[in-house]
This record gives structure tokens, C-alpha cells and sequence, in this order.
């Protein structure tokens, strides 16, 4: 319907009495002035109506103050739910930004997609941004406006972040000048076992012969059939080889349990012959750390409790290394103290982080920390309680592309990098010839015409005794 003016709104109003007072001229004033008040009053109905929505709240300027933006009608707006006008960020944006926000309270705010989504608005991005998965990992994919080139022509950027859910975490424990058989405490806090990489330094007046360290949780020795140098420091890693300063080391790492059993129902001693271990691996392995508390303890072994483990005869495949080793323990054991350093990667809970490009900076932001200040609001206002969140910096390299073709005298090379906007920049392409003199052979036989061919059927027996009946 449309907006009647006040002359309008009063002939309306007379033409509803009766003819014989539709005549008078003080009846004509008085509708008059009921018809301007009306319209007075419709007016502020109507400019209080448009303050109360986003859509049609009058708006500021992108160059105005922050003071005048969030003044402003539609600043005003925006403050009812924490927002604020950013510098040089324009109306039009600003009410997209304040819908998308109402829209995700009423969706929630703690999933992924809207986590995103808050992202994306802190990088004043297209809305809504493109998410994918990438097994637990979820990808973010926005377009964001860039400042104008030397022509005036603004740009836009593709700008890729990610959401992990229980990212991990470098954990690490070190000990100092640690004396033999001393308990040490690792603490896994993450969610699942790990396997630690352990370095064991040598001091500096001593050597460390056949060291060996023991997991007090599991009861499992790791054992090193060599010697570290005076100053140098061993490296074990899981089912990989032991590395001194770096280098490989040829000497074999064995997993052992010193607990031994044989057939008989009565246990037997650590250094009863006929006995074996109930863990015996030479995998390189070290043992799981568990989450929670870990004990561990170090040491070397003497000649004697060496034979306990490597028996003469009992492990043909050990037995150059087992003689070597006895060469080098004492007799009896000499341990001195030592430095060790734990390493290993938890899973952390209640944890979750954003990965975002290094080499972009949004034109509001003034620096990266600025960013990150401004992304980790935008997380803790839709992160669940108890749930913390961090942010990582990632670098996304251009995919590359290798393409290699060859011919008889010909090999051409082709290497593509695409950009992550599909196209490719810096085409790179190099083909190898004159290889020479080249003879091709091909050579083609005719198809037989003759066929060999009869019919038959197989009797009845079994499959090993039947034969076929032409």
C-alpha cells in the first residue's frame, strides 16, 4: 500500500462523515491537523523502524572515525552484539559481517563451519567460505579483496586456513649430569602412547660402555652394543638406527625384557641358562610411552650381566656384535652420570588449532600479531568452554608439476608450478637431443591361419584321476 500524504489522509478522513458535515470549513481544519500529526508520527515509526534493522540502519562512510562509525545507526546495531566497525571497513561489508554473526548464534558457534566463518570475517572475506575435510582436518577456502595495482584495478586472493582438532605438540624432558640407577619422571599429557626419541650424552672424562636404559613402567631394557665417545651424544629413535653426533652407528639396538621363562612350571633366574626372555627384539625398538607418569633409570652393563643377556651360542646372528661388546664393558661396571633428553609428540585434548598462511596480512591489520590478536578473539568468542585454541603459521608452497617424455632420440623435460589460483606463471621446460646415430627395429608376424581345436567332455571321476574322452 502505498504512503498517503497528510492532504490525502485528510480528504480520507472527511469522506467517512456524513455529506451534511463534509461542508463545513472548521470540520476540514481540524481533520487537517490530525492528518499532519499522523503523519509526523508515521514518519518517526518509520525512521525508528529502519534504525531496528540491518538492512535499511543508515550507515557511515569507510574513510569516517571509529567514533563516527559506532555512532552510527547501524554501529549502534552492531554493538548489541560486541561488534565494532573496523578502520577503512565499509558499510556494506559491516552489515554482512553483523547478519552472519546473528545467523551463526542461532546455528551455534562452536562447530567447525562456524569457526571458520568467524575467521573469514576477521579476514573480511566473501561470504560464506568454501569448507572441505581433509580427514580430520578442516579446510577453509575465501576469497579477500587486495589493494589496487598500478592501474587502479582491485585484486582478490584465494587464502586457504585450516582447523585441527587435538593438534600435536613437541613435548620434551632433560636431565643434567644424571648419576646410575637415579629414577627419572617423564609426564605424556596427551590423549595417546607415543614413542619418545631418547640422546644420551657422554661426559666429557668419560666414555659410556654398552649403555643400557630401563623402563621401569613396562619393565623393558633397551640395550646399545657399543660404546658412546667421551663428549658425544647417542641418539636412539624407534625401529631407525642410532645416530652419534649425527652419524650412524653400526651397533645394533635390542629391546629385552630381563625376565626369563623356559617350559617348566617353576620360574627361573636372570641367569639360568636354559631360560630365555620373554622380549627379545632387535628392531631398534624403544618402549611405548604411556600417558601419564613414565619412571626411567640409565646405566651400562659389565661383562657378566652382558653374558646374561647375549648368552655364547644363543643368538648366532648377535654373536659378532656380542663379542665386540664384551671387548668394551668392564668388569666390574663403571657408569658415570650423564645428560638425557626425551623427546616425543602428544596429542593434546581439549585443544584445538587454526593454521593460517604467514605471507598474508589482511590491509586492516597493521602487523601478524595484530592478526593473531584479532583471530584469537574471533576463536575464544566461539570456542566451547574448557576448550582452548592457538594459532599456527603455515606457508602454502605452489603444487608442482614433472612431466618427462621420452622417443627414440628424444627426451623432453616439463616442470609446472601452479599457483593456488590454477594458474601457471613460471612454466619451466627443457628437452634433451642428439643422442647420436638411432636405429628402430619393428618387426611384424603374420597371424596364423591354422587353428588347433577338438571337442570332448570330461567323465565323471575325480578332478586328479579324469581324462578327456575325444
Amino acid at each position: 500500500m502505498a504512503r498517503m500524504n497528510p492532504s490525502q489522509r485528510a480528504r480520507r478522513m472527511v469522506g467517512y462523515l456524513p455529506p451534511l458535515l463534509q461542508s463545513g470549513g472548521r470540520i476540514h481544519r481540524l481533520f487537517d491537523a490530525i492528518a499532519q500529526e499522523l503523519g509526523v508520527m508515521e514518519g518517526g515509526l518509520t525512521r525508528l523502524m529502519r534504525s531496528r534493522w540491518y538492512s535499511l540502519a543508515k550507515g557511515f562512510q569507510a574513510d569516517a572515525s571509529l567514533a563516527t562509525k559506532a555512532g552510527s545507526e547501524l554501529g549502534r546495531m552492531g554493538a548489541l552484539f560486541g561488534l565494532q566497525p573496523g578502520p577503512d571497513e565499509a558499510d556494506a561489508y559491516f552489515r554482512r559481517r553483523l547478519a552472519s554473526l546473528v545467523e551463526l548464534h542461532r546455528t551455534g558457534l562452536g562447530s567447525a563451519p562456524a569457526l571458520l566463518r568467524l575467521v573469514s570475517l576477521v579476514y573480511r572475506a566473501e561470504q560464506p567460505p568454501e569448507l572441505s575435510w581433509d580427514g580430520d582436518t578442516a579446510v577453509g577456502r575465501f576469497i579477500v579483496p587486495e589493494p589496487p595495482d598500478a592501474t587502479g584495478v582491485p585484486g582478490r586472493r584465494s587464502i586457504t586456513v585450516e582447523l585441527h582438532d587435538n593438534p600435536s605438540t613437541p613435548a620434551m624432558a632433560r636431565f643434567q649430569r644424571i648419576p646410575a640407577d637415579q629414577r627419572l619422571l617423564t609426564l605424556n599429557q596427551g590423549l595417546d602412547p607415543a614413542f619418545p626419541e631418547v640422546t644420551l650424552t657422554a661426559p666429557a672424562d668419560a666414555d659410556i660402555r654398552v649403555p643400557i636404559l630401563h623402563h621401569h613402567d613396562s619393565g623393558l631394557d633397551v640395550l646399545f652394543l657399543g660404546s658412546v665417545p667421551r663428549g658425544k651424544t647417542l641418539t636412539l629413535r624407534h625401529q631407525r638406527v642410532p645416530l652419534i653426533d649425527g652419524n650412524p652407528a653400526p651397533e645394533p639396538v635390542l629391546l629385552a625384557h630381563p625376565a626369563r621363562f623356559d617350559d617348566n612350571p617353576q620360574p627361573l633366574r636372570f641367569d639360568t641358562d636354559a631360560a630365555r626372555f620373554s622380549v627379545f627384539d632387535r628392531d631398534q625398538g624403544l618402549p611405548e610411552l604411556a600417558p601419564g607418569e613414565n619412571h626411567w633409570s640409565h646405566g651400562t652393563l659389565s661383562k657378566q650381566d652382558l653374558e646374561n643377556y647375549l648368552p655364547s651360542g644363543r643368538n648366532p646372528e648377535l654373536e659378532e656384535d656380542r663379542l665386540k661388546a664384551l671387548e668394551l664393558a668392564l668388569e666390574p661396571r663403571q657408569s658415570p652420570p650423564i645428560d638425557i633428553q626425551f623427546r616425543w609428540t602428544e596429542v593434546t585434548p581439549a585443544t584445538f588449532s587454526l593454521r593460517i598462511p604467514v605471507d598474508y596480512i589482511p590491509p586492516q591489520a597493521a602487523s601478524l600479531p595484530d592478526l593473531v590478536r584479532e583471530l584469537t578473539s574471533a576463536l575464544n568468542y566461539g570456542r566451547a568452554s574448557g576448550v582452548r585454541a592457538r594459532i599456527e603459521f603455515m606457508l602454502t608452497m605452489p603444487r608442482e608439476v614433472f612431466e618427462v617424455s621420452e622417443s627414440p632420440a628424444n627426451v623432453a623435460l616439463s616442470t609446472r608450478y601452479a599457483e593456488p589460483s590454477g594458474v601457471n606463471d613460471s612454466p619451466i621446460s627443457d628437452t634433451l637431443t642428439s643422442f647420436g646415430p638411432a636405429i628402430d627395429f619393428e618387426e611384424q608376424l603374420p597371424e596364423p591361419e591354422d587353428r588347433l581345436s577338438w571337442s570332448g567332455y570330461f567323465d565323471t571321476t575325480r578332478f586328479n584321476t579324469s581324462r578327456f574322452d575325444k
